[in-house]
């Protein structure tokens, strides 16, 4: 936006602002939190802190030190960030994904070279999130950044960059699901989970969802193994009948695929559409099994496979998804929600051109959330303008 536009958005801003922050004990830092929106929304090619400040007509080391250094917990930020978003936008689900942060310093809390996106192996950070997803919009409830094994082991490192002495090496799967409990522990509960393969082929992803009551619609690779739902009762080890690959079990149900548009056109993109299956069947992996073996009625739970395909003669399906949804679930359901992860790619791509997701240059561990947390809080700001630019919410 050009300034013109922020200053015509000042009175909405400052009682959003007031809302979002209002755990800050100073109105200081909350006049800071506010002017940060700001900057974050001015148009400008790269938005750190200096370029910011100078725009803002701000002290580069005040506002430096409010997001970089400041004690405020970003928690209580997204807290309410996350409160108000649920309200406004009255998700049908939540998205579970990472993202990464390309940085140039190893000294950057939690910044190795691993998975970077398009760029492949790059020193990056990265951080998990989770996204509320509706017909009226998606942004983000929470974030926390994935610290590798090394970093964890190292105490240097850490009092560098300010990681906290109790934080403990998580994988992305186990911080999804942390997430989620601390998401609970504020009232908010997913109506249902969607993920992506690295999600959904950890099983012990999928059975921490279960256990917590929550469905789940998570991506899989062609090779997790199933079996085709029978009708009878099939327990964790049974042999009747040869587990197989969902790639050889999705082309042999290719003619049980149905088209449906799963992304109505709008002026920013074209109208998406594929070709669908749904298959009744049983996760049959072994570590799956070994986990039903363990309970009671060690009886393999009925599962539901999708699988798209881009065109109907196509050989290979395109993508597949296993859910715990009911199996009476319409295919077209299915289908808009396993497909629903383009609103989350437009959500970082938003952050990232327009909000300066990327462009924070401090180091610290607290600095980055603190960054996030702000972003995440522009984003909804723009996305309740949309929806109701004259009016402003509240929880």
């Amino acid at each position: 936006m050009d300034l013109q536009a922020v200053e015509a958005l000042n009175e909405d801003l400052a009682e959003f602002a007031d809302d979002v922050f209002t755990y800050l004990a100073y109105r200081g830092q909350r006049d800071y939190g506010q002017q940060y929106l700001r900057g974050l929304m001015l148009d400008g090619k790269r938005k750190p802190v200096e370029p910011m400040a100078g725009r803002l007509g701000l002290p580069r080391q005040n506002l430096g030190h409010f997001v970089s250094q400041s004690t405020w917990d970003h928690t209580e930020v997204m807290r309410r960030i996350a409160a108000r978003a649920v309200a406004v936008i009255d998700p049908a689900a939540w998205l579970i994904d990472d993202h990464p942060f390309v940085r140039y310093g190893h000294g950057t809390a939690g910044a190795m070279v691993q998975h970077c996106g398009e760029r492949d192996q790059h020193l990056c950070q990265v951080a998990v999130s989770i996204h509320a997803v509706s017909r009226a919009g998606s942004t983000p409830l929470h974030w926390r950044l994935f610290i590798p094994q090394v970093w964890a082991d190292d105490p240097e490192r850490r009092a560098k960059a300010g990681i906290p002495p109790p934080l403990v090496h998580r994988t992305k799967q186990q911080i999804a699901l942390e997430l989620l409990d601390e998401l609970a522990g504020w009232g908010l509960r997913p109506p249902m989970v969607v993920a992506d393969s690295d999600y959904g082929t950890n099983v012990a992803f999928r059975n921490g969802l279960t256990d917590r009551g929550i469905r789940w619609l998570v991506a899989v690779n062609a090779d997790t193994t199933v079996l085709p739902v029978s009708g009878a009762p099939v327990t964790a080890w049974a042999k009747r009948r040869p587990a197989i690959g969902v790639g050889e079990l999705a082309r042999a149900n290719q003619d049980r695929a149905r088209r449906f548009v799963y992304r109505a056109k709008t002026a920013g993109h074209p109208a998406r559409c594929g070709w669908f299956a749904a298959i009744p069947v049983h996760i049959a992996g072994i570590i799956e099994r070994a986990h039903i073996a363990a309970t009671e009625q060690r009886l393999l739970p009925e599962r539901t496979l999708l699988v798209q395909w881009r065109r109907k003669h196509d050989g290979e399906p395109f993508r597949a998804w296993i859910t715990d949804l009911p199996a009476d679930t319409a295919l077209s359901v299915l289908g808009r929600h396993a497909t629903s992860r383009w609103c989350i790619e437009t959500d970082y791509r938003e952050m990232e051109q327009a909000l300066g997701l990327g462009d924070y240059e401090g180091r610290t561990y607290a600095g980055f959330h603190h960054h996030v947390a702000l972003v995440s809080a522009a984003h909804l700001f723009c996305l309740e303008q949309r929806l109701h630019p004259k009016g402003a919410h509240t929880v």
